[in-house]
């Protein structure tokens, strides 16, 4: 035991100086405003501190530090942090596999029990021992020293067994196993060394097991977690610089027509060319914003600006401009069936920026050479229908599955990130996208706007 002692605090100062490296790196995250690296910052401080204050205890059963005082204060100290950052632990992890709130409730409520009783432990070993005693320096256990490591494995063994029952009800390969089989190695590993620690108190055997177990939880929630984000944002780059040179070509394809000799068009022609490079550049405007504001925020946030938009002139607008981008050889005809001049109040540019995705998967998958994109009100609802009349577009069905993942899963294509980003922009300007197979023209991909007028 006296070769324990001696590396105790040499054992506790590795930990500190790996939790301090975990810190460091985390802080250039934090100021990207990552929130799986945030949320994971409160764990590693409390954790340092834990570390700290063992690393002092450390010092004082070694020898190092002769005061009786300063290894009564650390010792009570450690009682406190060993629950306290058990407790920190277990809430990190119910946020990290997204515990149902009406179990966390009661696992935080018996956590608090546990942590007052500790408390009030450490408090009354002040009046009469019952957890430990200094005498002449050296650390000796009383009735209730057990009753800390009782408070902190108990959450380590509930948290256990917990994941099992988890993953024996959902199946090992069930979508989150990931998570569980995480939370399962951390949760299990200070176990191990605890078993160690409750007969040879003076070992820095919790203190290793909880690093091991932070280390875990860093290495499969934050840094597998951070590649994943890298991925959703490489493809959301890739899915933004698309929408930018399908934007370009269709400037320069309209600046290369008003390039053509005097009396090629005529002016109401040019007029319009003009109009649809105007249209295009607003577009351009558009996605460098977004651009911008997610790199600077790094959150996919799109903003809306609200002003009269002519619906017709905008799906005109979006078909000149497809006839630039489309790779296949497929017509889109306008079916307007809307009032003369009818305006909504919206943000012209979300309008088509949507449709424009929408006809690139209609052009995509449909069976049709022709395809309608029709325009039309629906029980006080704007419905602009990309529609196919053979009512046999292929690969549809796939966008429902689409509408439910997130920009962050790495396992759903480009097509899955357009179809997604459609989604939540149809949100903000306060409609949905859904698939119409049941209409009487065809399979349709239906934008909806409420509140139109």
């Amino acid at each position: 035991m006296s070769m324990t002692n001696d590396l105790y605090w040499v054992s506790v100062l590795g930990y500190i100086v790996i939790t301090l490296t975990i810190l460091i790196r985390e802080r250039k995250y934090i100021y990207h405003n990552e929130k799986v690296g945030r949320a994971f910052m409160p764990l590693v401080c409390i954790s340092l501190t834990f570390f700290v204050v063992d690393f002092l205890w450390g010092l004082c059963l070694v020898k190092a530090i002769r005061s009786d005082v300063v290894y009564y204060a650390s010792s009570a100290l450690l009682h406190v942090l060993a629950v306290v950052t058990t407790l920190s632990w277990l809430c990190y992890v119910l946020q990290y596999i997204r515990c149902p709130r009406r179990y966390r409730y009661v696992i935080q409520f018996v956590s608090t029990v546990l942590l007052l009783s500790e408390v009030v432990l450490v408090i009354a070993n002040f009046f009469s021992p019952v957890l430990f005693r200094i005498v002449d320096g050296e650390y000796m256990r009383c009735k209730y020293a057990l009753a800390t490591s009782f408070n902190v494995y108990s959450v380590f063994v509930v948290v256990l067994l917990g994941t099992l029952f988890t993953m024996m009800r959902r199946g090992i390969r069930a979508n989150g196993c990931t998570r569980c089989k995480a939370v399962l190695f951390s949760s299990l590993i200070p176990l191990l060394p605890g078993i160690m620690n409750v007969k040879y108190f003076a070992s820095p055997f919790f203190s290793m097991g909880f690093m091991l177990s932070v280390l875990i939880l860093y290495v499969f929630v934050v840094t597998a977690a951070r590649e994943k984000l890298y991925q959703s944002k490489t493809k959301f780059l890739q899915n933004m610089s698309h929408e930018i040179r399908t934007s370009l070509n269709m400037v320069y394809g309209f600046a290369q027509l008003l390039g053509m000799p005097e009396g090629s068009w005529t002016d109401e022609e040019r007029e319009k060319y003009n109009t649809y490079i105007n249209d295009n550049y607003r577009m351009l405007d558009l996605l460098l914003n977004d651009l911008i504001e997610y790199t600077q925020t790094n959150q996919k946030t799109f903003g809306v600006s609200c002003e009269p938009v002519d619906v017709a002139k905008i799906c005109d607008s979006t078909l000149q401009s497809l006839q630039f981008a489309q790779s296949k050889s497929k017509q889109v005809q306008l079916q307007n069936e809307l009032p003369d001049g009818f305006t909504i109040k919206s943000d012209a540019r979300r309008i088509q920026q949507i449709l424009m995705h929408m006809l690139f998967y209609g052009v995509q998958f449909a069976s049709s050479d022709e395809l309608l994109l029709s325009a039309k009100l629906n029980a006080g609802a704007l419905e602009l229908a990309v529609v196919d009349p053979n009512s046999s577009m292929s690969g549809m069905k796939e966008l429902p599955v689409y509408v439910k993942n997130t920009l962050y899963d790495p396992d759903v294509d480009d097509l899955g990130v357009r179809i997604e980003l459609c989604h939540r922009m149809a949100c903000l300007l306060g409609g949905c996208i859904y698939i119409d197979t049941k209409s009487k023209d065809g399979v349709r991909i239906v934008l909806q706007i409420q509140n139109i007028l």
